[in-house]
């Protein structure tokens, strides 16, 4: 069984962390944040064709004084330049449609390979006169501590741990204990969503093994993903589940479950933990 990224699925996960916690992203930036008399979401999207949608946006109101922030968070930066440009012509737009002091933040999950010094701004002189000082601000995810952020018990940032800091651990051990974390959380779309942060960093070999399925299935947003097209992928997690738990599976059972509606897979997917033997899957299908 492979866990391919679906298509955007990096993208949606921070939108979805967005949705999940607004808020305490915006306190992950700025901790007086917490005091915050309002934090609203502003819409994201740009009607610039070759500009791709901010990945944080929204309107903050704090001590009396309104501001938006803006956070982009980056694991594949290429130059100072291009993210300069980009960071640039976000807040151009943000101004244009909004004349609120504007506050952003690049976030970078992953170290650069070819960029040594990280610059945050633009200075721009003409005839020895400086015409424009730009800047923004800049955290390196990779350089944080994993441990703070379960010690201060911000959730919403547990899937981007992947990108933080681990100290005497093994790469092995660090997945696994990124995973074990969210698994026991109640919201399970967070064991999702860290997989998909570790498949932007890692190769399938590294982190397949460690991914418990039924763990995975009870996940909302893996429920969704399967709706639009991989019910085939499902059905195969579901067998493969149910042989590693009970051995080979009758021919006759493994036919249904192929032949099991979306409705049908599901059941047996929130049922897979309490199945005593094989007959009560049998049952399940019949």
């Amino acid at each position: 069984m492979s866990y391919e990224t679906r298509p955007q699925a990096y993208d949606e996960t921070i939108k979805i962390l967005e949705k999940k916690d607004h808020r305490g992203i915006a306190e992950f930036i700025l901790p007086s944040v917490k005091d915050a008399e309002e934090v609203t979401l502003e819409h994201t999207k740009l009607s610039v064709p070759d500009m791709r949608e901010m990945d944080y946006l929204a309107q903050i109101k704090l001590n009396q004084e309104n501001f938006i922030l803006h956070i982009e968070f980056e694991s594949a930066y290429r130059s100072n330049i291009e993210m300069q440009k980009r960071m640039l012509r976000y807040y151009t737009y943000i101004k244009w449609h909004n004349d609120l002091p504007i506050y952003q933040v690049l976030v970078l999950l992953k170290k650069p390979d070819n960029v040594k010094r990280i610059k945050n701004g633009i200075n721009s002189r003409v005839q020895g006169l400086d015409i424009m000082r730009y800047r923004y601000g800049v955290i390196k995810a990779y350089e944080i501590d994993k441990y703070e952020v379960l010690a201060q018990k911000q959730v919403v940032l547990y899937p981007l741990r992947v990108f933080m800091k681990y100290d005497s651990e093994s790469e092995e051990e660090h997945i696994q204990e990124c995973l074990t974390v969210t698994e026991g959380l109640e919201d399970k779309d967070y064991y999702f969503l860290t997989l998909e942060c570790i498949k932007r960093l890692y190769q399938k070999g590294k982190y397949e093994k460690f991914v418990k399925e039924e763990i995975l299935m009870q996940s909302a947003l893996y429920k969704e993903s399967y709706e639009t097209g991989r019910k085939d992928e499902k059905t195969k997690l579901i067998i493969k589940f149910l042989t590693k738990r009970f051995g080979v599976l009758p021919a006759d059972l493994k036919k249904k479950i192929e032949a099991a509606d979306a409705e049908k897979l599901d059941v047996i997917a929130e049922e897979l933990l309490d199945y005593k033997n094989i007959d009560e899957v049998q049952t399940t299908l019949d």
